[in-house]
C-alpha cells in the first residue's frame, strides 16, 4: 500500500492525540507540524520522530518541499478555513478538526470551497469511532435489541467545576457558546451514526458556572425519524468521581427484546427481556477513548486509498447536518419551542 502523506497544523492538547494515534495508521503518516507556536510545533516533531517543522506562516514553503497528499486541521475553529483555502488551492486533501468553524454559514463555505475545488474533506469526528459505540452498532444491527424505543445519555465529565475549569482547554470557558457548540456535537453525531436521522429537537441551556461564558450545560430531547426518542442530559460542573472517564458519562438504550446499558469506562451491558443483566464481552481497542481517534484516521487514510470522496462517514456535506442540529438546539432554547429538523 501506498504511504501517503500529511501536515498536521496545531500543536494543542489535541495535537499529540493526533500524533499519537497517526504513529499507528497503516497506509499514512504526518511528515511535517506547522503551528502559530513554533517552539510547540518544534517540540511535537521531536516528540513523534518528525523530521519537518515550522511556523504557521512556513506552510507554504513546506507545501511546496514535502509535497503532501493531505492537511490535518488540528487549530481553533476560526483558523479552519484559511488552512482548508490553502489545502484546496495546491489540490490537497483535508482532514479538518470540529468545530469546522465559528459559524455554520462559515463551515458550510469551508465544504464547499473544497468540493469546487475537487479536493475531498473529512471532518475529523472522532467520537462515533469509539469501541464501544462501533459495538453497540453491531449490536443494533444483529436485531437483537429488536425494535428501539428511546436512548438516554447523562454525560458528567466533571472537569468544568470552580475557579480553573477545563485545564487541559482553558480556551472552553470563554467560548460564547459552549458545550453544545464543542462537546454535544459529539453526541448529535454519534446518535445519528447509532440510530438514524433526527427530525426534532426541543433544548433547554444552563450556565453554572460563572467563569464560563457560554453554555455548560445542556438538556435536550430529540426525535428521531423512526419514532425512537432520546435525551442528552449534560453538564460539565456537577461532580464525577473520575474526571473525564473514557465514555464521559453513562448511557441507556430501551428496546422492544431489552435494554443496554454503556457505563463510563465503556463496558456494555445488556439485559434481555425477561432476563437478568449480563455483561457483553468484547475488545476494547487500544488508545485514546476506545481507539477512536487512530480508527478515524485510518477510515481518513483508506478513503483516500479507495479515491471515493463519498467513503468517508463525516465527509463534509454530511457532517454539516450535525452542525445545522447543534444551531438548531440554540434556536429551540431561544425560542423555547421544538424545532424540526426534517
Amino acid at each position: 500500500m501506498e504511504q501517503l502523506q500529511g501536515i498536521i497544523v496545531g500543536s494543542g492538547h489535541f495535537a499529540h492525540i493526533q500524533l499519537e494515534a497517526w504513529a499507528e495508521v497503516q497506509g499514512g503518516g504526518i511528515i511535517a507540524v506547522v503551528s502559530r507556536d513554533v517552539e510547540g510545533a518544534r517540540k511535537l516533531a521531536e516528540a513523534y520522530q518528525i523530521q519537518s517543522w515550522g511556523a504557521d506562516t512556513e506552510i507554504h514553503q513546506l507545501i511546496d518541499s514535502l509535497n503532501p497528499d493531505f492537511l490535518d486541521i488540528c487549530t481553533p475553529p476560526d483558523s479552519h478555513l484559511e488552512y482548508a483555502r490553502i489545502a484546496a488551492d495546491r489540490g490537497i486533501a483535508v482532514l479538518c478538526q470540529k468545530p469546522v468553524a465559528p459559524t455554520q454559514e462559515e463551515s458550510e463555505e469551508l465544504v464547499r470551497y473544497c468540493r469546487d475545488k475537487g479536493v475531498p474533506v473529512m471532518i475529523n469526528e472522532n467520537w462515533r469511532w469509539q469501541g464501544w459505540y462501533r459495538e453497540i452498532r453491531s449490536i443494533i444491527d444483529s436485531g437483537r435489541l429488536g425494535r428501539l424505543f428511546q436512548v438516554y445519555f447523562a454525560m458528567r465529565p466533571g472537569d468544568g467545576y470552580g475557579d480553573s475549569p477545563y485545564p487541559l482547554q482553558p480556551y472552553f470557558k470563554d467560548m460564547e457558546k459552549f458545550l453544545l457548540y464543542e462537546t454535544g456535537i459529539h453526541w448529535i453525531d454519534t446518535f445519528r451514526y447509532l440510530f438514524g436521522e433526527i427530525a426534532s429537537v426541543y433544548c433547554q441551556l444552563r450556565t453554572w458556572n460563572p467563569l464560563v461564558k457560554g453554555e455548560d450545560a445542556a438538556t435536550v430531547l430529540f426525535t428521531f425519524v423512526s419514532g425512537m426518542t432520546g435525551i442528552y442530559d449534560a453538564n460539565r460542573t456537577v461532580y464525577n468521581a473520575e474526571i473525564r472517564p473514557p465514555a464521559y458519562g453513562k448511557m441507556t438504550l430501551e428496546a422492544e427484546l431489552g435494554n443496554l446499558r454503556l457505563d463510563e469506562d465503556g463496558r456494555i451491558f445488556i439485559t434481555l427481556r425477561g432476563g437478568t443483566e449480563q455483561e457483553h464481552i468484547y475488545t476494547i481497542p487500544d488508545g485514546w477513548k476506545g481507539g477512536s481517534v487512530i480508527s478515524t484516521h485510518q477510515h481518513f487514510i483508506d478513503g483516500l486509498h479507495s479515491g471515493d470522496s463519498n467513503y468517508f462517514e463525516t465527509e463534509g456535506e454530511k457532517y454539516m447536518i450535525s452542525q445545522r442540529i447543534v444551531y438548531a438546539c440554540y434556536q429551540s432554547a431561544k425560542e423555547q419551542k421544538a424545532i424540526s429538523i426534517v
